[in-house]
């Protein structure tokens, strides 16, 4: 694979994230924790320790293992200095905050108003789909943008292939808001029509997080997003795929072969490109 090195912009100081960015990432960590914690290790413990009873294991574990990924993404923001690293997944999480408001509205009877975890839930999906975009907005208003110094150009056809999953997903995510009992018959494990919205909010974020990573050329606009998806999130589904196993239905290995694949490329043109910004 042949790598080509962008011009560097070595003005890092015009590229800070800023305070209000680091706030709110360090706000928004520990209940990204929590939720993973609850879900993945304790799906059975979901209607008394999160917003509602998720059956079976495997939508819990889904989600805890997404949430992790999402605090691992914010991690970075609350420790890096320079903004281009993580403006791309912004986007992405907007794009979450806000179908999962939508799913609460959609299936507001499933829910129960004097259940706290749900209260907290609720705060979060009414002020995180405005408060998200705004600190993106700020941030991106404050920096010029730059390139890392020993930066290197995404190879054409890894940042295609992230606009084809890119559309796919969101594609999957408008079935499952708009013809739910689609998405039920053809995922998996067994979804309800509001899991089912929430899966799409899941498909929401990596659509949107891959549209936006394709027209993103440098590698440290990317990095930090592949590791939040292959090290954190689909990892840990994987894994939890195995432990739960009992939840899928018969014919479905096919989720198995998609996920380790998945994981796979994103690992190679990982370990390529910090060979190759290492070597530098």
């Amino acid at each position: 694979m042949q790598l080509n090195r962008l011009t560097p912009t070595p003005d890092a100081a015009a590229d800070q994230i800023q305070p209000l960015t680091k706030i709110v990432a360090a706000i928004i960590i520990p209940f990204l924790v929590a939720a993973f914690v609850i879900l993945y290790f304790f799906p059975g413990e979901s209607g008394r320790r999160f917003a509602w009873e998720i059956k079976p294991a495997m939508t819990a574990v889904w989600m805890g293992a997404g949430y992790l990924g999402g605090a691992y993404f914010f991690l970075r923001v609350l420790l890096d200095k320079q903004w281009h690293r993580v403006s791309a997944g912004f986007w992405a999480v907007t794009a979450f905050t806000w179908m999962m408001l939508l799913a609460t509205v959609m299936h507001w009877s499933r829910f129960d108003l004097n259940h706290l975890p749900f209260q907290i839930w609720l705060v979060l999906y009414v002020v995180t789909p405005f408060l998200v975009p705004f600190v993106w907005w700020r941030n991106q208003a404050a920096v010029t943008p730059v390139t890392d110094a020993s930066d290197l150009l995404v190879p054409a056809i890894a940042r295609g292939g992230m606009g084809l999953v890119g559309v796919l997903m969101l594609a999957s995510c408008l079935i499952c808001y708009i013809a739910p009992d689609v998405a039920i018959s053809f995922w998996p494990w067994t979804l309800t029509p509001l899991t089912a919205r929430i899966m799409g909010g899941w498909f929401a974020l990596m659509g949107v997080g891959g549209l936006v990573m394709m027209r993103r050329k440098y590698w440290s606009g990317w990095r930090y997003e592949v590791e939040s998806i292959i090290f954190v999130w689909h990892a840990l589904v994987l894994l939890g795929a195995f432990v739960h196993a009992a939840d899928f239905k018969p014919g479905t290995a096919w989720f198995f072969v998609a996920e380790a694949s998945a994981i796979l490329g994103l690992l190679a043109l990982h370990i390529t490109m910090q060979r190759a910004v290492r070597s530098s």
